[in-house]
């Protein structure tokens, strides 16, 4: 339990930047918006209009997490710990795999 602790954290700050990046870059949008006095129904469209929910996120990101767990259970079975570095390169490479199988999966049917 304790080879996980680093994991999560640098999971949840990576998470956190994400999420700070995003609500300043919509700040930014909405001053920019404000001070072009754009009309009211364009605000309204690009603002307020909550995005449509897509499934192919949710397949990326179940695809990253279930390699992600897989390289964790490789991780055990070979008697690794957190002081070693071959447990973050597991990590990483079991992680970039899972981008990589959606990156294969999206351009298969055309999409990107």
């Amino acid at each position: 339990m304790e080879a996980l602790i680093p994991i999560i954290a640098t999971i949840a700050m990576f998470g956190s930047i994400a999420y700070i990046t995003k609500v300043l870059s919509d700040n930014r949008v909405k001053r920019e918006l404000i001070s072009m006095k754009a009309d009211r129904e364009t605000i309204d469209y690009l603002l307020l209009q909550a995005p449509a929910p897509t499934t192919d996120s949710s397949l990326k990101w179940g695809m990253v997490i279930v390699a992600i767990g897989a390289g964790l259970g490789l991780i055990h079975l070979l008697g690794l710990d957190g002081e070693d570095p071959m447990t973050w390169a597991i990590v990483f490479i079991f992680g970039g795999a899972g981008l990589l199988g959606h990156y294969a999966m999206a351009s298969g049917k055309g999409e990107s």
